[in-house]
Parts: structure tokens; sequence; C-alpha cells
């Protein structure tokens, strides 16, 4: 009777940590906004590109799941949510959130990129960078964690640089206007010209930064007419960069206020 039980105790521990090993593979295997086999690209749980058989995700139209159910790599796209199957891509509502640390000290850009806070309600800081193998969390005070030890990773986006970004494919021709904006009592203090894109004009995040040419949180380009995404511009080793991110639940973008407000504006759907 002792074997077998002891033979019965030995095969559930066995199964039970080859779930867990399974299940964690899953997730660390797990990349946003990059182009799956299903020929689509999910940007967080529930919503996704299309690919149309490229490598690189078509941002004309973003697509939602219906409630209940996730972005995933299987053929049907959006499959209902389950507790044994993780989605494809992680939660990005907390993306360049200083709220997401409990003391506002820093907030992570991306799974593997990270700003300094100082207490602020928007990063304001240089882009760090995690070492290989780690990942940003905004609930350690360490910023940074090895990958393998970590239950969620803070911000489910992968980095521009690290070659998985908003970037790539060819660049449309586009016509902007162009006004000269004060000294910028920010990054780099001197005179800019800002290029302002036009609502309806179909841009990837990188190139509305680089039109704007300035930090800060600017509405997308097809404007979002739920206010629910956003563009990043950030400054990385001199340049400007861009990334695409959602506001957290229940909030949305207002587009002169240029942030994330909880009271829903007259104009978004």
């Amino acid at each position: 009777m002792f074997d077998i039980n002891h033979k019965r105790w030995i095969s559930v521990f066995i199964w039970q940590v080859s779930y867990v090993i399974l299940k964690h593979s899953h997730y660390a295997a797990a990349e946003c906004n990059v182009c799956q086999s299903n020929q689509a690209a999910c940007i967080n749980t529930t919503s996704y590109y299309l690919c149309f058989g490229g490598d690189t995700p078509v941002m004309d139209e973003l697509y939602h799941c219906q409630k209940g159910f996730d972005c995933t790599d299987l053929n049907a796209i959006c499959i209902q949510s389950s507790s044994q199957r993780r989605p494809s891509c992680g939660d990005t509502s907390l993306c360049g959130l200083c709220s997401a640390h409990r003391n506002h000290v820093f907030a992570c850009m991306s799974r593997t990129t990270f700003r300094m806070c100082y207490g602020a309600l928007r990063p304001i800081g240089p882009t760090g960078y995690c070492p290989e193998g780690y990942v940003c969390d905004a609930k350690s005070n360490t910023v940074c964690v090895p990958q393998n030890l970590a239950n969620e990773v803070t911000c489910d986006m992968v980095a521009e640089e690290e070659g998985n970004g908003n970037g790539g494919g060819q660049t449309p021709t586009t016509t902007t206007t162009t006004t000269t904006t004060p000294p910028s009592t920010g990054e780099g203090g001197e005179n800019e010209t800002t290029s302002t894109p036009k609502p309806n004009e179909n841009l990837t995040a990188q190139q509305v930064c680089e039109q704007i040419n300035q930090i800060g949180l600017y509405e997308t380009s097809p404007t979002d007419p739920y206010c629910k995404r956003y563009v990043h511009c950030y400054k990385a080793n001199g340049s400007i960069k861009g990334m695409e991110y959602l506001c957290s639940s229940g909030a949305y973008y207002h587009i002169q206020q240029k942030k994330c407000v909880f009271n829903k504006p007259s104009y978004c759907l």
C-alpha cells in the first residue's frame, strides 16, 4: 500500500512540476506586436493588428477580441479566456506609468527598458536598459529582476531596440504642416522644428514621433475614436523614439491634455 501511494504521489508531483514549467515557458516565449503564424500581432491581451503575410504588423486598423476572449497564436486568434493558457501578449496597461510602482520611483517602458520618475506622475529620466536575462518589474525596488523569477512582466511589450518595435517597412509619403516652437524647456534646450501629422494619416508610432520631434504623449495617426491608444515619444541615445500604448482600464487619452484621464471626453466613442 505504501509503494502504491508513494508512486501516486510522485506522479502527481511530476505532473505539477511539468505544468508549471510549461506554463512559464509559454509565457517567456510570448511577445507583443510580433507577427504570429496566424497572421495576427497581439499588442495586448485583447487587441491585435493583422500582418497579411508579412513580417511587420499593418497598423492601419486595430482589431479587438470580444469581452471574455484573449488574443492568441491560434487560427481563431481570439480564444475564450482560460487560466490554463496565457494570451500571446501580456498586459500593457501599465506601460509608461509611474503609478505602477508604489513609490513612483520608475516606470517600465517595455519588457526590458525603464525610465525614472523621481516621484512624478510621468517618467522624466532617460531610458534605462535591463541586463540580458532580466525584465522590468514595477513591484520590485530593484527595477530589473531575473526573467525566470518574474511571475508577471509589468509592461509586456518588446522594446524597439530589440528589433521588434513599431519601426520597419517603407515610410509612406505624407504631407505635413511645419511650425517653429519656442525654446524647449525639456530635453535638448534648443529651438526645435515641430512637424505635426494630420489626424487621418496612417503612421506608425515611430513616424508620429519623428514628425512631432518632441517628447511627450500624443494621439495616434489615425486618431483612435475610442481614445484608448496613444503614442509615447521619448529620446534614447540622442534620437527620438516612439511606442504605442493603451491607457489603463477605465481611462481615456485626452487629446488636449495629452495624458490618460478617467473622465471620458465627449468626442470618444
